[in-house]
């Protein structure tokens, strides 16, 4: 016997009360001698046995009554077994399994996703002993939306387990307890919708859909899709059930950013580092402690070592003490770290543990390269502006910037092919009267490759020849607009503003803005060259920096993978005076920075993208040794070749999507975030290790949870019934229930309807002629 609301079940001792009112009434009657009273014993004494069984029959109906309305009330579900047994049907329970990485809440004794698990090993246990036929899916909500977004909407592939009958045995569901909730943040709209699917192909059978989640409120905000599928499961027929797997959230705080700051990305030269640290809970967090180191892969690093977590060297950083984070907030800090060698090092940081574990680290690469050449073409005769450029893009001494400068004449940029140019990271033009159309071919295939440009148009450029070739000629502009005659601004400064104001916030500028424009309250603008803007045929502009007339003066424009800076006046002091100032310095420095960006290796990537190695065969032997990330060495190698399409470069690829579809078993360590180290072999027996670092997407570190009545109301008209773990595990309560409310309500009105009939029939009533006269 199980019911859903255990404590009404003791109103059955209301079933004695028809029995003791019958004794009460029968301790009612009194012996009185009356002579006409002989006659009608006689009668009854003649027709006693046939009166006893129809008052015995009207109390057993009444007693069934009473019965039945307290098994309606106290919410009797283990008769459903019988009716099911009694009409041979088959019932069908579905499981949706959620495994986003919130699941792995440890607020209270244990994890919202062990919950589940313990939930659904309960479930599976009373239905393996079940009268009836029972059959279970289990999908879980990362594995359906992995097919799903690689194309395959099946059910069947998706479940773990796929219509199983568990009187054979629960072996399948016992490696389901083996799993841990994933790295993704899919909400089960991908289970749903294939569970709607797997209800529609089935029919004859009765389903029953649990929902094992944490109900987060952020996946509540925009359940269009979620709606849907269950309004289909039940116009279907099925029943559903929400099995809440979490309770109140303990404070959690998450890393949510971390990455290099655009730059030139040199070794010897120090990387800012951005790092974001968001509060989930209510209240403030003070004086939060965030560790950082660095894994260095030096030379000395030559091949793998699965024992430890990372095969390079480890060195911990001084820790970022967040003074003071706001509820909800998210704050950043940069910091800077300095590495001396050159190749692909990578950063951890975490934080002390809390509610969720899985957002307290994340992980970025940081691709350093040795010092690189950028070219510097000057006009002018005596090499002015490629003087002072070169002199702050290498100062000399002990101060690095990584760049360098190489200046050529423009008889070398007009016979330059596309092969030295790429050589170059990249690229200033400085005064330069004229370039030619095949110059221009090449710089357009340089910048739209990932390199950058800088135009500084003083008084040699000869603007009709600038925009014949550079932005009339070809699609694809060199210039941000059509050069104009060259303006001079009024000197009376009559505004009270700097000749020279901050325009559009862009990063190149970034740090000028702390100050605003009095940074540039010493530099002096005499005259610029005016342009004439066509947005539409450039694509967006930004305006960097600006006349206090409103004209501009620097702009930045994309073109393909790379980045062009426009200045629109030379260094000469018939233009300005900028050279001399120090904003000059801190502007160049950041141009060349942004310039080289542009070009930059990827740092991070989600925990679901494809990793993608290009294994060149007149480099590389054919084939890469991985080992995923992992919290506790150690880790297993893998290796696996390299795919060689038909006249193309081998590419060695592993991607979780394809991966899940292939239904391979390391789907889960691939899913791991973190540092994979991929291992590559060059053709003279070198080991190279390529660092990736792999990151999960911050929102499910938001904890807070959706009223169960909000839920209920945005999924009207569609029924739900919600029940806690602890409910589950402790009884069979959400294994039936359904149709046995429908049979009592029945069973019900049929007793009611004998009870009147059996009232009527113990009862005296004069014929009607009597009651007539």
């Amino acid at each position: 016997m199980s019911f859903l609301f255990p404590l009404l079940a003791a109103g059955f001792l209301f079933v004695i009360v028809p029995p003791l009112v019958h004794l009460i009434n029968m301790l009612r009657h009194r012996r009185q001698a009356w002579g006409a009273m002989e006659f009608l014993l006689a009668s009854y004494r003649k027709q006693k046995k046939w009166i006893i069984l129809r008052q015995l029959l009207l109390l057993l109906s009444r007693m069934a009554i009473a019965a039945a309305l307290i098994a309606m009330l106290a919410g009797w579900t283990g008769g459903e077994r019988w009716l099911d047994a009694i009409g041979g049907q088959t019932t069908h329970h579905v499981v949706i399994l959620d495994d986003s990485y919130s699941m792995g809440d440890r607020s209270g004794s244990a994890t919202a996703y062990s919950r589940a698990l313990a939930a659904l090993d309960g479930l599976a246990r009373r239905l393996s002993t079940a009268e009836g036929r029972h059959l279970l899916t289990v999908l879980r909500s990362s594995r359906s939306g992995l097919l799903l977004r690689g194309g395959s909407d099946a059910g069947d592939a998706a479940a773990d387990i796929s219509a199983a009958d568990l009187r054979s045995g629960l072996r399948s569901v016992e490696q389901l307890m083996a799993t841990s909730p994933t790295s993704l943040t899919d909400d089960p709209t991908a289970a749903l919708q294939m569970a709607a699917d797997l209800t529609s192909a089935s029919q004859g059978q009765r389903h029953v859909l649990y929902l094992m989640s944490d109900f987060r409120q952020r996946n509540w905000e925009s359940p269009e899709k979620m709606k849907e599928s269950l309004e289909a499961f039940a116009r279907a027929g099925g029943e559903i059930r929400f099995i809440d797997c979490a309770i109140a959230p303990a404070p959690n705080y998450g890393v949510t950013l971390l990455r290099p700051m655009p730059d030139v990305w040199v070794a010897g030269v120090p990387v800012v580092i951005e790092v974001g640290v968001k509060n989930y809970a209510s209240s403030p967090v003070r004086n939060l402690n965030l560790s950082a180191r660095i894994i260095r892969y030096g030379s000395d690093v030559v091949r793998p070592d699965p024992t430890l977590r990372f095969s390079g060297s480890v060195e911990s950083l001084p820790a970022i003490v967040f003074e003071q984070i706001p509820p909800g907030a998210e704050v950043k800090k940069q910091f800077q770290v300095y590495i001396a060698e050159s190749g692909t090092h990578a950063l951890e940081v975490q934080l002390p543990e809390d509610a969720l574990e899985i957002d307290n680290r994340r992980t970025t690469t940081i691709p350093l390269n040795d010092p690189s050449k950028v070219l510097l073409v000057d006009g002018d005769v005596e090499g002015r502006g490629a003087y002072y450029l070169s002199t702050v893009l290498d100062p000399g001494g002990q101060v690095r910037t990584g760049a360098i400068p190489e200046i050529r004449s423009p008889a070398f940029l007009r016979s330059a092919r596309l092969e030295e140019l790429s050589s170059y990271r990249a690229i200033y033009l400085i005064d330069l009267p004229e370039i030619d159309a095949q110059t221009a071919v090449h710089l357009r295939s340089y910048v739209a490759g990932g390199g950058g440009l800088m135009w500084m148009v003083g008084s040699e450029a000869l603007a009709t020849r600038y925009n014949e070739v550079l932005y009339g000629a070809g699609s694809e502009p060199l210039l941000p607009g059509r050069l104009a005659e060259v303006v001079p601004l009024s000197q009376s400064g009559a505004t009270g503003a700097p000749d020279m104001v901050l325009g559009e916030k862009h990063p190149l500028t970034a740090p000028l803005a702390a100050i605003g424009d009095a940074v540039f309250s010493l530099v002096q603008m005499k005259q610029s060259h005016a342009l004439e803007l066509e947005p539409e045929k450039t694509g967006p502009i930004q305006k960097l920096v600006m006349r206090r007339d409103g004209e501009p003066l620097i702009l930045q424009h994309a073109l393909g993978s790379g980045r062009i800076v426009t200045v629109l006046f030379g260094l000469g002091s018939a233009w300005t005076n900028w050279n001399t100032d120090p904003t000059f310095v801190v502007f160049m420095l950041r141009a060349n920075a942004f310039l080289w960006s542009s070009n930059d290796r990827m740092t991070s990537q989600d925990v679901d993208q494809a990793v993608t190695i290009s294994l060149p065969s007149d480099q590389y032997a054919q084939g890469v040794t991985y080992l995923s990330a992992v919290d506790n060495p150690p880790r297993i190698p893998v290796e696996q070749p390299a795919a060689t399409p038909a006249d193309a470069t081998p590419v060695f690829q592993l991607s979780p999507i394809l991966s899940t579809l292939d239904g391979r078993s390391d789907v889960p360590a691939l899913l791991h975030p973190g540092i994979s180290e991929y291992w590559l072999t060059r053709l003279d027996g070198r080991a190279e290790v390529r660092p990736i670092a792999t990151t999960i997407v911050p929102s499910e570190g938001e904890l807070a949870r959706a009223p169960q009545g909000d839920i209920r109301r945005i999924l009207q008209p569609t029924a739900i019934a919600f029940y806690s773990t602890d409910e589950v595990i402790a009884n069979d309560q959400v294994s039936g229930g359904g149709l046995m409310g429908l049979f009592l309500l029945a069973l019900l009105a049929l007793l009611l309807g004998i009870e009147q009939i059996l009232a009527y029939l113990t009862s005296y009533h004069p014929p009607l002629t009597e009651v007539r006269a």
